[in-house]
């Protein structure tokens, strides 16, 4: 019997003859049917096996080393990530953009991040630290500062100037090539202003000694403040000593600069370190006048006025100074008088300015059969004449005290 080409049936095993389609033993379909070595056997030998996993501590040796995180780069990271999901917020609706605009700004938040905050806070530490750049490009210090002190020449001042409510006097200025005290200080000429200072008005001045002070040149040059030994005024009722260092080339000679205080905002004071120089214009100056004044019902004496242009702590700003008037007031009815608010009945005139009061010490009640009562009333008057007229003003509506007529007093500063 010859043998039946073909091939078995791969569910039963039987011979198929070849063409046949159906084995007909147990009727499997010999085309949908595959070699049995595609769906069983062993794998092939290439086939990638599953590795053991190693034990616990043979895992940790093959770990990599942990980083440190950097907080400012998470920070900026979690800033872009922001930026760029914005437009998958809910309500989003996309617009149009000029090109490069967005990048352009978070560019430089970060580099205001970057740069700005180190800077900031470099600035806060040293606050005279740009000033202290600018006067060595000025002044072209290429110097180093000296170990031991160089020499010091003194030149005495002794005169007195009052800013803000403070006595200020310069005691004496000393020059040199540095003083090596002072950490702000340049090697190539510096200028040391020696003063008192003494608070004796009933306020706390408020201002910044690297505001205000600088020193003017020969040629006009305004050199600004290096360091101080006190940064602020003393508060009120204190008296202590103090100095103030400028970066001046010890070419300029003492008798030739001038100490400037004040903002260009206020009523600058300018004191030439010569010790001879001529301060009366900047210096109060005070009439005594007792002029007797019958208004609302009290009897007035003005006993005095004072020109300065500080009061209470603070400077007059540039044009202006401080007018304060001192009365004596009598009441010798029976019955107490309200003399009220003096911003409400009192003026003061100055050409054709005419301003109110801005301050006042007196009461606004007088008690019956009351002699002496005192006080002050302050203007702030434009700095251009000395001829005042004090004006009390008529009855007007309810405004105690009450007077029919206007009262006019003339004096002079």
């Amino acid at each position: 019997m010859s043998q039946v080409s073909g091939r078995p049936c791969p569910a039963c095993g039987t011979p198929v003859p070849a063409g046949q389609r159906f084995c007909s033993n147990c009727g499997t379909d010999m085309e949908v049917s595959r070699p049995a070595s595609q769906y069983g056997g062993p794998p092939p030998q290439n086939f990638p096996q599953a590795q053991p996993v190693p034990p616990y501590g043979q895992q940790q040796q093959y770990q990599q080393p942990q980083q440190k995180s950097n907080p400012i780069a998470e920070a900026l990271g979690a800033l872009g990530l922001l930026f760029f999901l914005r437009r998958y917020r809910p309500g989003y609706s996309a617009r149009r953009q000029s090109s490069g605009c967005c990048g352009c700004l978070v560019a430089l938040i970060i580099l205001l991040a970057i740069f700005g905050t180190p800077a900031y806070l470099y600035y806060r530490a040293n606050p005279h630290f740009i000033q202290q750049i600018q006067q060595n490009i000025n002044n072209g210090n290429s110097g180093s500062v000296p170990n031991t002190q160089p020499p010091i020449t003194t030149a005495p001042i002794n005169q007195t100037v009052t800013y803000g409510g403070v006595d200020i006097s310069i005691l004496s200025v000393q020059q040199s090539t540095a003083f090596i005290d002072d950490n702000s200080t340049v090697a190539n000429g510096m200028i040391r202003v020696n003063i008192k200072e003494v608070n004796n008005s009933s306020s706390d001045a408020s201002y910044f000694y690297s505001d205000i002070a600088h020193v003017i040149l020969p040629d006009k040059t305004s050199v600004p403040l290096v360091n101080e030994m006190q940064s602020s005024p003393p508060a009120r009722n204190i008296t202590r000593d103090n100095w103030l260092d400028f970066a001046v080339p010890t070419s300029n000679k003492i008798d030739q600069l001038t100490l400037l205080l004040g903002t260009n905002q206020e009523a600058q004071i300018s004191i030439p370190l010569t010790g001879k120089a001529n301060l009366s214009a900047f210096q109060s100056k005070t009439a005594n006048l007792n002029i007797p004044i019958s208004y609302g019902g009290v009897n007035w004496t003005l006993k005095k006025a004072t020109s300065s242009l500080s009061i209470g702590g603070k400077q007059a700003p540039t044009g202006m100074h401080y007018v304060v008037l001192s009365f004596n007031v009598d009441n010798l009815s029976s019955a107490g008088v309200n003399i009220g608010f003096t911003d409400e009945y009192m003026r003061l005139k100055s050409g054709d300015t005419m301003n109110p009061t801005i301050n006042t010490t007196l009461p606004t009640t007088i008690n019956a059969n009351t002699t002496g009562v005192t006080g002050t009333v302050t203007f702030l008057m434009p700095n251009n004449g000395n001829a005042f007229t004090l004006i009390f003003l008529a009855k007007q509506g309810g405004i105690d005290p009450q007077s029919a007529t206007q009262v006019n007093t003339d004096f002079k500063i």
